[in-house]
């Protein structure tokens, strides 16, 4: 690493704690937007780094689609002026009034949730139905890494039919998220997104 990215005295450094290069970092948003074309075509997520400092860099860069994992993170997208969230994880329990509670507080935010089981996505339409309200589902799908969604097939799109036909629900897509699949190459990568 270049020697003016050297930390000269780390017994100054408050840890546990984040140490931020922000040309390092704004240089690699830039080859991010330069390598796929269109910024519009991102989506990062915010549970790593928490920062509004970050969400507002890549709001300048013109980034403007945010995925969050909780709902503390989906709040602090809105409150930095993030205006499309996808909160990745399936609703239940308690989450479900918090998703009402958001779209009441910020109506003007687009706010994607993903669903994978019938319970959840019915209770989900009974209370924005009740509030008035409607609210995006995705589709969660299983890419083959076990974590959550449905397999690709008929209960899948059964799912989605349950899913458009619920009452304040806005069927929105599909959701996949397959990190075990990448290309280790660089050239490969290029290759795939051109």
């Amino acid at each position: 690493m270049d020697a003016c990215y050297q930390i000269d005295d780390t017994s100054q450094i408050i840890s546990p704690g984040m140490i931020i290069f922000k040309d390092l970092l704004e240089d690699n948003l830039r080859k991010m937007i330069e390598l796929i074309g269109d910024p519009s075509r991102l989506r990062p997520h915010c549970k790593t780094h928490k920062m509004r400092e970050i969400i507002q860099l890549e709001l300048s860069l013109g980034i403007l689609k945010h995925k969050a994992a909780t709902f503390a993170e989906a709040e602090m997208l809105a409150d930095t002026g993030v205006k499309d969230i996808c909160l990745a994880y399936n609703l239940v329990g308690p989450n479900i009034a918090r998703a009402v509670e958001f779209r009441k507080r910020w109506p003007d935010v687009s706010l994607q949730v993903t669903a994978d089981h019938p319970g959840p996505i019915e209770l989900l339409g009974e209370a924005m139905s009740a509030a008035g309200l409607e609210i995006e589902v995705l589709l969660d799908l299983n890419t083959g890494q076990n974590r959550t969604g449905l397999p690709p097939g008929e209960n899948a799109v059964e799912l989605y039919q349950m899913i458009a036909n619920t009452p304040g629900l806005i069927a929105a897509g599909l959701h996949a998220y397959d990190g075990q699949n990448h290309q280790v190459d660089i050239n490969e990568r290029e290759i795939a997104v051109k």
